[in-house]
C-alpha cells in the first residue's frame, strides 16, 4: 500500500485523503510524511493529531514532535452544521503551504449531505492524487474525478480495530485537559476587542440596571446596535416588549447566561489563531476568558462547552429570541 502511493507522489504534489471513521487515514498519512517531508494538514476536528481540537491545523512531524504552522478555529468537533468554516479553515492553512502536501479529513461519508460536502472539499483543494480508503465500495461515487485530471488511487481497509466512542471522547478530554492546565484569566475590553460569530459586545453597551427592572429579571450585558439590540439574562424574562420599545429597537435578541458560560473561543490576533479559551464572565464592557492567551485583537464564538477537567459538551448554537 505504501509504495503504491509513494510512486504515485511527487515532490509538488497535493493528496487528499477520503475514508470512513477508522479507516487508517492518519497512520497513512503519518508514515508518509515521515518518508517524503512537506506539511500536513489535520482536517479532522474531532479527532485532530496535529494541533487541538475544534481547529484546523497545518504542520509537520519531526520524530514524535509536531510543529504546527497555521490554525483555524472551526469551535466545534463535527464537520455537520459547520461545513462553511471546516472548508474556510482548510482553505486558510492552504496558504504558503509546503510540497508535498497530504491532507487528512474526518470520516463523515455517509449521506448525501456528507458527499455534498467531501465534493465541495475536493473542488477548493482539488488535489493531484485523491486516495479512497475504504472497506466495500463506500467510496466509489468519488471516482468521478479521475475525469477532472486528479489521480485516484483506491486502497482497501484490512483493519478490524477501531476506537469506541468513549475512547474518543476521552482522548479530547485529555487534549482539553491539558491545553487548559496552566491558563490564567483574563480580563479584555470590547472597546479592543471583536468578537466574530456573535452579536456580543457590538455597539453602544446599556444600561443594565433599567433594564432588569423593565425585564423583571437580572441583566448581566446589553448592547444596542440598531436595528436590534442583545441582551445576556440570567433567566428567561416573562416579557421582552416592554424593553424592545423602551430602547426602539426593531427586534431584540436575549441571550441565557447559562448557555454562554464556559463556551470554547478561539483567540486570535489579527488573522492568526493564537489559542483558545473558555468564557468566565461577561458584563457590557468586558469579557473575563480563560486562557494560556495573553493577548487577543479578536476572539471567534464556538458551539461548544469546555469545563477546565477537559468534558465537553456541544452546542446547537446561542439561542436567539
Amino acid at each position: 500500500m505504501l509504495e503504491k502511493l509513494l510512486e504515485s507522489i511527487t515532490p509538488e504534489s497535493v493528496v487528499l485523503f477520503l475514508g470512513a471513521t477508522d479507516a487508517g487515514k492518519t497512520t497513512l498519512i503519518r508514515q508518509l510524511h515521515q518518508q517524503l517531508g512537506g506539511e500536513v494538514i489535520d482536517a479532522d476536528v474531532g479527532q485532530s493529531w496535529l494541533g487541538l481540537p475544534a481547529c484546523i491545523s497545518r504542520g509537520a512531524l519531526f520524530t514524535e514532535n509536531m510543529e504546527i504552522r497555521a490554525s483555524y478555529f472551526v469551535g466545534d468537533i463535527s464537520p455537520r452544521g459547520n461545513f462553511l468554516p471546516v472548508l474556510t479553515g482548510i482553505a486558510h492553512c492552504l496558504r504558503g503551504t509546503a510540497r508535498p502536501l497530504l491532507i487528512d479529513t474526518d470520516g463523515y461519508i455517509t449521506g448525501e449531505a456528507a458527499r455534498a460536502y467531501k465534493s465541495e472539499l475536493i473542488r477548493l483543494v482539488h488535489p493531484d492524487v485523491l486516495v479512497l480508503l475504504q472497506r466495500a465500495g463506500e467510496l466509489a461515487y468519488y471516482k468521478l474525478y479521475a475525469h477532472q485530471d486528479i489521480k485516484v488511487i483506491e486502497l482497501p481497509v484490512t483493519h478490524t480495530g477501531s476506537k469506541s466512542r468513549e475512547e474518543r471522547i476521552r482522548a479530547r478530554e485529555d487534549a482539553f485537559r491539558e491545553y487548559f492546565r496552566n491558563a490564567q484569566l483574563q480580563v479584555w475590553h470590547f472597546a479592543e476587542l471583536g468578537v466574530e460569530r456573535a452579536l456580543i459586545g457590538h455597539g453602544e453597551p446599556l444600561d443594565t440596571k433599567l433594564l432588569s427592572n423593565l425585564l423583571a429579571c437580572p441583566v448581566l450585558a446589553a448592547w444596542r446596535l440598531p436595528p436590534t439590540a442583545t441582551l445576556v439574562v440570567e433567566r428567561w424574562p416573562f416579557s421582552v416588549a416592554e424593553a424592545q420599545r423602551a430602547l426602539g429597537v426593531e427586534s431584540l435578541s436575549v441571550l441565557l447566561w447559562g448557555e454562554l458560560k464556559d463556551s470554547l473561543v478561539g483567540c486570535c490576533m489579527g488573522e492568526r489563531l493564537a489559542g483558545l479559551g473558555t468564557v468566565q464572565e461577561l458584563s457590557s464592557e468586558t469579557i473575563s476568558i480563560l486562557t494560556p492567551v495573553e493577548r487577543a485583537t479578536t476572539i471567534q464564538w464556538g458551539s461548544l462547552k469546555v469545563f477546565t477537567d477537559g468534558r465537553h459538551v456541544r452546542q446547537r448554537g446561542i439561542s436567539w429570541t
